[in-house]
């Protein structure tokens, strides 16, 4: 919660900004409680709906957390191939001058496909895995 407060602050203080005159999001709206000796609190509309649709999207990711490594698994193998082998050996080739279809450029594109495969592969498994879990998961539920 302590980190959220940046995030509310930064979302608010943006839409402040960006739309200074739409009333829903600047205007607040004092409201007394006499139950509290008649303390007075203010009350914004758009913070009141911004800040529950956090907690609701929050929320519900944090039912999914189970599948938090799944997820981490697909996306590194979706980009192990792009930011780790592709880009560093184009990089490489363009740096280095290697002449097109000579033995070091053929290499280097082996070495590519060959990555591309076990990102394939690694992708593959790592949406096959989690079938059956999905199948029996059941959210809001503790199990051990």
């Amino acid at each position: 919660q302590v980190f959220a407060q940046l995030i509310f602050s930064f979302v608010e203080t943006s839409c402040r900004q960006r739309w200074p005159e739409v009333k829903f999001v600047t205007t607040d709206h004092q409201i007394t409680i006499p139950i509290l000796g008649g303390t007075s609190f203010h009350i914004n509309g758009f913070r009141v709906v911004w800040r529950s649709a956090y907690v609701v999207v929050t929320t519900v990711l944090a039912t999914f957390i189970a599948f938090f490594n799944i997820f981490l698994a697909l996306i590194g193998a979706a980009s192990f191939c792009l930011l780790a082998v592709y880009f560093p050996i184009e990089m490489y080739i363009a740096r280095s001058k290697v002449p097109m279809f000579s033995i070091s450029w053929m290499c280097l594109q082996a070495l590519r496909l060959v990555c591309l495969l076990v990102s394939l592969v690694a992708a593959a498994g790592s949406v096959e895995g989690p079938i059956p879990s999905l199948k029996m998961y059941h959210p809001f539920k503790n199990e051990v």
